[in-house]
């Protein structure tokens, strides 16, 4: 455990994330004329929680369980190794009784400002499941203060994606750290010329059919999502009040979107799903004509 706990937020303990996993074989049951007969499966195992009995996940012969305090730990130390700052905090979601879990690392004097009084803070974020729906993820960005949108850049910062097979490493945590606080200071300048870019209601309309309301088709042109497209349009009127028909305004619809999911049967896979979506459609040439007008 930690030899000097960060601040955590909220009331989630080390309690929550650091019980124990076990691997346990799986047996196929078949009831005939006799008894039962079991059979091991040899292709497969179980990762089983002891202490309530729940089976978190079935996987192959290749995946590698890796501890959610394992990854804590590692990402505090990165935190001390980069040496960015003494002032984080660290709040931890433990998901779905144990088989997923969120971590977010919030660093309050790492703060840029693109506009007067629109601030954006630091952070970084890392994920981990015993289910095998979550890779072990490591990702950098900004917070929006304002009105806590998440603040998801084209290279989505200093990201880490690694499957949970023998091959996995937490090594190079803090580079990817100092990477991420690097690309972020230097956002503020970016953030600053979506100001300056005005934009009309048929180019926002445009980007958003061509890109993150975009649905591919096997064949023929792709559709667009009518629903999304009006939700991030209303979204987008809604930012323009207060920040002007500019790309900033589309900006912050689109984080938004991204970092509210209340209404989804999983949100937090579902931020993660539209997190992605959002980065790709910033690398894209659409967003590029858009954003340099």
């Amino acid at each position: 455990m930690f030899d000097n706990p960060p601040l955590l937020n909220g009331d989630v303990m080390p309690s929550d994330w650091d019980f124990p996993i076990e691997t346990r074989p799986l047996y196929s049951r078949e009831l005939f004329d006799g008894p039962f007969s079991e059979e091991p499966i040899t292709s497969h195992s179980a990762i089983v929680r002891p202490d309530t009995g729940a089976v978190l996940g079935v996987h192959g012969k290749r995946y590698k369980p890796v501890k959610h305090d394992d990854i804590i730990n590692s990402m505090m130390d990165a935190v001390k190794e980069s040496d960015i700052t003494s002032d984080y905090n660290l709040t931890v979601d433990v998901l779905e009784g144990g088989r997923k879990m969120k971590g977010t690392i919030m660093f309050p004097d790492q703060v840029i400002e693109p506009a007067v009084g629109d601030y954006i803070q630091f952070r970084v974020q890392f994920y981990n499941s015993y289910d095998g729906a979550w890779a072990f993820q490591q990702a950098a960005d900004g917070l929006r203060l304002w009105c806590l949108n998440g603040c998801t850049t084209p290279d989505t910062i200093a990201k880490t994606f690694a499957k949970h097979t023998a091959n996995i490493s937490l090594d190079g945590s803090a580079t990817k750290m100092l990477n991420g606080l690097d690309i972020f200071r230097n956002q503020e300048e970016v953030f600053q010329q979506y100001q300056q870019r005005m934009v009309t209601q048929d180019e926002v309309t445009n980007f958003l059919e061509r890109t993150v309301c975009s649905v591919p088709q096997k064949s023929g042109r792709p559709k667009v999502n009518n629903a999304r497209l009006e939700e991030l349009s209303n979204q987008y009127d809604q930012e323009r009040r207060s920040l002007g028909p500019n790309a900033w305004a589309l900006y912050n619809a689109l984080t938004y979107w991204g970092s509210h999911a209340a209404d989804s049967k999983s949100p937090e896979n579902a931020i993660r799903i539209r997190n992605n979506t959002i980065a790709k459609a910033m690398k894209s040439a659409a967003w590029e004509v858009l954003t340099s007008g």
